[in-house]
């Protein structure tokens, strides 16, 4: 057996008072008995070794049993009896372990080979009592907490080990062992205390006190199956969902419809499909019906029995919404970014987050992209514009939609907005990405597609986008409104909450159906105008070569966006914008309700005048070019007339507006003013 560099074999003569503090010596006992010559030695040398608080037993010489048949009874009181001590000096001398003994206990190793292995994984103990008989060795310790009671240990595959001694039990400190070997001192030492949680066990020990989980299912919910007298099977079908519960990190979110299940190694909460968990329960159902050798736990292998063990897991893990308070935190390969006062932490997985969404690169502090900065914003944009996108996609790469608002990149063509979007999009990996359609947002089934997205987008979408009848939706869903969505072939409609970044890209200028709610769509906008031209030059598959040579590079300039977001929204609930950004919401606000406009500035009430609708359509498409806003559509143009003239000057369209020596449609007792310029 290895023993510690400082240990030798020089034995304590207990006439010399000083022998029985010394530690680091190793003891040869029988001779401390033989060399006594004062009554009480023997007693005073072992209580130094253990403690004054321990209780000691007396145990024939050369045996292990204390020779008193009521032994665990005994307590410290006895310690005080003259009598009882003599009786100690007599033969052998155990400790009763345990509670009698102030939390007194020994670790017995069996094997001497199997000594510097536990010490190597708990060198704490190696400065604590360390005795031994024939073999192996006795650990001393005083236990700091709650711990078992005397139990052998074995190995997995059965062998013994040793033996954990406390209450109910005793150790032979002092004597001679069976064999005829003297029990020795290895280390001389106060027993070190110590919490028994942390002492650490070889992982070949099959540990008394730590039940399988098979042993605390079983105690929790009942075994697996039962069987009657006459030999029928019944499973219990609760201990299959706990089983499943143990052994899968796993949810419904009631408001999805889904089941989701949270993967160690991505650290994403996955959609887990109802016909994956039913393979599960089968399997299980599979290896009980082997391991208990009974054919009628094979004949419940059915559709109806798992689909109930299914319904039954759904109402056992349900949670409504369970994703929608999700902290404020970036997925990215290598961790989660978190967001202190003053500092970014790159924290491992953890299902808390409850992240569905992954960025694919991992995050770098140190990660530069200049080409992307200089080549593809830089060219077209200023720094305020630059800064506002960056705050932009830092709410992107957050996931969340704080301030409620959406993005349109409008203007030059092929000057990058769509290359600009391309890269966000796969910055944050594109299975987090959806394509929106404003032609279909009313359709029941479309926005079942949104479900466990984070950003909306639309590219080089028309002049007309935000004009189709579904575009009013889209206020929903950046406004953390509760939106209902059905999924094809279900039955049962599902709940989104409206926390979606949107991103829209138009070579043009966009116009909006307002339908009277212009102060919902004013809080809603950002407005970036690609003004500069082109560049000459244009880059071949640009968006690939960023994301190659600068993926990181761009994920640390979007942490850098989401940490001034989340600063601004600390301070002022909302995007800090100049007053050109303001000014391009206001404008764009005022080009969709340029109908309006146009009615209430170039037309005025003249009692016997008249005037057409297309001559109106006229003055409408000057006012417009005047103003320099993109008109609406004809159609659109006209029906808004209707309402507005009316609104406005209290003028129905009517068909008998003489033109030509016909009639045409048009409006009495109103004119056009300046030709339908506005006043200057």
């Amino acid at each position: 057996m290895q023993q510690d560099t400082h240990e030798h074999k020089n034995n304590i003569d207990t006439n010399n008072s000083e022998d029985f503090t010394r530690a680091d010596d190793t003891v040869g006992s029988g001779e401390v008995h033989e060399s006594s010559a004062d009554s009480g030695k023997l007693v005073r040398f072992v209580r130094e070794l253990v403690g004054m608080k321990a209780v000691l037993l007396p145990v024939a010489k050369g045996q292990k049993r204390p020779t008193l048949p009521d032994w665990q009874n005994v307590t410290i009181d006895w310690m005080d009896d003259a009598g009882y001590l003599a009786q100690l000096e007599s033969g052998n001398i155990g400790v009763l372990l345990g509670s009698p003994s102030n939390s007194l206990c020994a670790i017995d190793i069996d094997d001497d080979t199997a000594v510097e292995p536990f010490l190597a994984l708990n060198p704490a103990l190696r400065n604590t009592l360390r005795t031994k008989g024939a073999r192996g060795a006795q650990i001393w310790i005083r236990v700091t907490d709650e711990y078992p009671k005397l139990t052998k240990l074995k190995t997995k595959a059965g062998a013994e080990w040793g033996e954990w001694r406390a209450d109910g039990g005793q150790s032979v400190i002092y004597g001679t062992h069976p064999s005829g070997i003297e029990y020795q001192v290895l280390h001389r030492a106060k027993p070190v205390q110590i919490a028994f949680a942390d002492i650490h066990w070889p992982e070949d020990l099959k540990l008394p006190w730590v039940k399988s989980d098979y042993d605390v299912l079983a105690e929790a919910e009942g075994e697996a199956f039962s069987m009657s007298d006459r030999g029928g099977v019944t499973l219990n079908q609760m201990f299959f969902v706990k089983k499943y519960t143990l052994e899968h990190h796993v949810l419904f979110d009631s408001g999805l419809g889904d089941f989701f299940q949270y993967e160690e190694a991505t650290g994403l909460w996955k959609k887990q499909s109802v016909e994956a968990i039913k393979r599960q329960f089968l399997a299980d159902l599979t290896t009980a019906a082997k391991e208990s050798r009974l054919p009628g736990v094979f004949l419940k292998r059915t559709d109806g029995f798992v689909g109930g063990l299914v319904n039954l897991l759904k109402a056992t893990v349900e949670k409504r919404d369970a994703f929608a308070d999700r902290p404020a935190a970036i997925h990215v390969a290598n961790g989660m970014i978190c967001f202190g006062e003053d500092e970014v932490t790159l924290n491992t997985f953890h299902p808390s987050y409850l992240s569905r969404n992954k960025c694919p690169f991992a995050f770098d502090p140190e990660a530069q992209c200049p080409r992307f900065i200089e080549e593809l914003l830089g060219v077209a944009l200023d720094e305020d514009d630059i800064s506002l996108i960056q705050r932009w996609a830092g709410a992107v790469l957050l996931g969340h939609n704080a301030c409620q608002r959406f993005l349109l990149l409008l203007g030059t063509p092929q000057g990058g907005k769509s290359t600009l979007m391309n890269v966000l999009e796969r910055t944050i990996g594109l299975e987090n990405v959806s394509q929106m359609r404003t032609e279909h947002l009313s359709d029941r089934f479309e926005l079942y597609g949104f479900a466990s997205k984070t950003l909306l987008t639309g590219k080089d979408v028309s002049a007309n986008f935000l004009m189709h009848k579904g575009a009013h939706v889209l206020k929903a869903l950046v406004g953390h409104d509760l939106l209902e969505a059905e999924k094809k072939g279900h039955n049962e409609r599902v709940q989104l909450r409206g926390d979606f970044n949107v991103g829209i890209t138009c070579n043009s200028d966009l116009n909006i159906r307002l339908e009277g709610d212009a102060g919902a769509w004013r809080r809603r906008l950002l407005v970036v105008k690609y003004e500069r031209s082109a560049p000459t030059k244009r880059i071949a598959d640009f968006a690939d070569q960023l994301l190659a040579q600068e993926g990181a590079g761009i994920l640390r300039w979007m942490v850098e966006g989401a940490m001034a977001l989340l600063d601004e929204i600390d301070e002022l609930g909302d995007y800090r914008l100049t007053d050109g950004q303001k000014d391009r919401i206001n404008r764009l606000m005022d080009q969709s309700d340029s109908v309006k406009r146009f009615v209430a500035e170039g037309v005025v009430h003249v009692k016997g005048q008249d005037v057409t609708v297309n001559e109106l359509l006229s003055g409408y498409y000057g006012f417009c070019e005047e103003q320099g806003w993109q008109p609406h559509a004809s159609a659109e143009v006209r029906k808004q007339l209707t309402k507005h003239m009316l609104e406005i000057h209290k003028a129905a369209s009517r068909h008998d507006i003489l033109r030509a020596g016909g009639g045409s449609r048009g409006y009495k007792h109103v004119m056009l003013v300046n030709g339908g310029k506005a006043n200057d």
